[in-house]
């Protein structure tokens, strides 16, 4: 049975640019281990039923930030209240987001082999505990509303997504905000909400964008969570609200660098639950784009135990799986165990 098994999205931007690579993936697992290309919900689903079935130890995601998020609600679903595997972030994505703030580098193929070589010589995993958020009725390290969701609309309207294509929409809108165009007012179209926080309501109900995460980035090395981890019951929210395009602009540098936005522009707490009550609420999770009706509660979801691979492992290149002749491992281990001599 496998004791690692992998996420790959086929339609991630480094599977379509190489389709070659799911299967070199594949073949550094080995027969020690399983990877299943999702190409939808239901398959995500379908693999997660498998996967508990046969008790992996380590889930591996290859794919990007909305991968992640999409596997992660899959799994804790399907799991329940039995614990989930250990996850190790293989990146694949376009922006790597989620992993660039965990800390965790490299390419999929070396980390993958990173992941397997570790598991398969029982060297110890580097592991730690990190939480994620719960918003509705789904799982994601990242939750925005207004000008992230107004970004990423136009983003994704280019049918281009790439990082370039990101950077040049970032640099449109800095400097349409300068002349006051249409661009920068297209992005930071207002998102009006009531909003509740640990059962006490804001006074204001306007902003540019409310948003709150369990990690520091939101890409591009922008760090506007600074206060991820200062309590462990609670993660940042941060009610942006500058009275212009222009003075949005002007706080990117503070936030590049992880300080605080100004006092005067933002709401800025701690939060164990944050609820929304407004007719149409647009939103994002992990770059994925959704909208709400009436209302939508974003809280602590559970703390996920983390594999931290650094992608530097030693000979990268795969060797054959019959020449592993290695022993057993998780639950292949513990049925040997329990057999019978022969």
């Amino acid at each position: 049975m496998p004791g690692i098994g992998v996420i790959t999205n086929p339609r991630s931007r480094i599977n379509k640019r190489d389709p070659s690579h799911m299967r070199r993936l594949g073949y550094l697992l080995g027969s020690r281990g399983a990877a299943e290309a999702t190409r939808s919900l239901d398959d995500l689903y379908r693999v997660a039923e498998e996967f508990k079935r046969v008790e992996i130890d380590v889930l591996g995601i290859n794919g990007g930030d909305g991968t992640i998020h999409h596997t992660l609600t899959a799994f804790i679903r399907t799991y329940g209240d039995q614990p989930l595997p250990l996850i190790a972030l293989l990146r694949g994505g376009t922006m790597n987001t989620i992993a660039n703030s965990l800390g965790i580098k490299g390419n999929p193929p070396k980390l993958l082999f990173e992941l397997a070589d570790r598991y398969h010589n029982h060297d110890a995993f580097d592991v730690f505990e990190h939480p994620i958020l719960s918003i509705g009725d789904a799982y994601g390290y990242i939750f925005g509303s207004g000008l992230l969701y107004n970004f990423l609309e136009a983003y994704y309207a280019t049918g281009r997504p790439s990082p370039v294509m990101a950077a040049r929409l970032l640099a449109k809108a800095c400097l349409s905000a300068m002349i006051g165009g249409r661009f920068a007012r297209r992005v930071t179209r207002r998102f009006h909400a009531r909003v509740i926080v640990d059962g006490d309501a804001w006074a204001r109900e306007d902003f540019v964008t409310v948003t709150a995460a369990t990690v520091e980035q939101l890409g591009f090395g922008f760090k506007p969570f600074y206060r991820v981890g200062e309590r462990p019951d609670a993660f940042p929210v941060l009610g942006i609200h500058p009275p212009s395009p222009l003075a949005i602009a002007t706080e990117l540098p503070r936030v590049r660098m992880g300080r605080p936005i100004r006092r005067d522009k933002v709401i800025d707490t701690l939060a164990r639950e944050v609820r929304f009550e407004a007719e149409q609420i647009e939103y994002i999770v992990d770059g994925d784009l959704y909208t709400a009706k009436g209302s939508l509660r974003v809280g602590l979801g559970p703390k996920l135990r983390m594999v931290r691979l650094t992608g530097q492992a030693q000979d990268a290149l795969p060797v054959s799986p019959s020449a592993r002749a290695l022993p057993p491992v998780g639950r292949e281990a513990r049925e040997a165990k329990d057999a019978p001599p022969a």
